[in-house]
């Protein structure tokens, strides 16, 4: 069994996707650039908004003034539509219950990640949470994750990574710890592959070793 698990929230916890996507469209709207649907939008997120925004007006077109104000926007319907996969609070509040150290680490700001962390009441299973802001480097470096184990007292060994991106699985690689890639989610992997995969949340005690 796994002492210590790093979630993602993005596309592992939480589906945000239909309010990044909308927020996406009012910004495209608003400078007068050509919108697209949601599936181009999954393969645009995972990366921070910073590179969410220059993927979606090419790097040409990308300004501060586009960033600001998808961020202003997205602020105001960060939890409009989203929330948890079926069956994830469930999931946590028993590893909570095993003693099981629980922290989400993403790439979204942390003023974000607070905000919906505590909105949803994650906070209650959660021993701690991590935007990107918080460490020098972000995933996928594995900088974050080492910082992570370093600060909770665990090993590579009693450590599982969970994501649905890249970012996450090269960043819980990189730092020696086993992996497990969520396909329900709207990442991607890259050259680095994973340890686990699971289709659904309700996959993850059996990987996390609980019977």
């Amino acid at each position: 069994m796994f002492r210590m698990i790093i979630f993602d929230l993005d596309g592992t916890v939480l589906n945000t996707l239909d309010d990044i996507h909308s927020s996406l469209m009012d910004t495209m709207e608003k400078f007068d650039l050509e919108k697209f649907g949601i599936e181009t939008t999954k393969t645009y997120v995972g990366d921070g908004i910073s590179k969410l925004i220059e993927r979606a007006v090419s790097s040409e077109k990308y300004s501060e003034n586009i960033e600001n104000c998808f961020r202003e926007i997205y602020n105001k319907k960060l939890v409009e539509t989203t929330k948890p996969y079926d069956g994830i609070t469930d999931i946590m509040e028993r590893f909570k219950a095993a003693g099981v150290c629980q922290v989400v680490l993403s790439n979204k700001a942390t003023e974000y990640t607070d905000s919906i962390v505590r909105h949803f009441g994650l906070d209650k299973y959660l021993d701690g949470w991590y935007g990107f802001d918080c460490f020098h480097e972000k995933k996928p470096s594995p900088l974050p994750v080492r910082e992570i184990l370093k600060e909770k007292g665990f090993s590579p060994e009693e450590t599982l990574m969970i994501g649905d991106n890249y970012t996450d699985i090269e960043s819980g690689a990189g730092a020696g710890i086993k992996t497990c890639f969520c396909k329900y989610g709207y990442g991607k992997l890259r050259a680095v592959q994973a340890d686990y995969f699971i289709d659904s949340p309700s996959e993850i005690p059996l990987i996390a070793g609980f019977k």
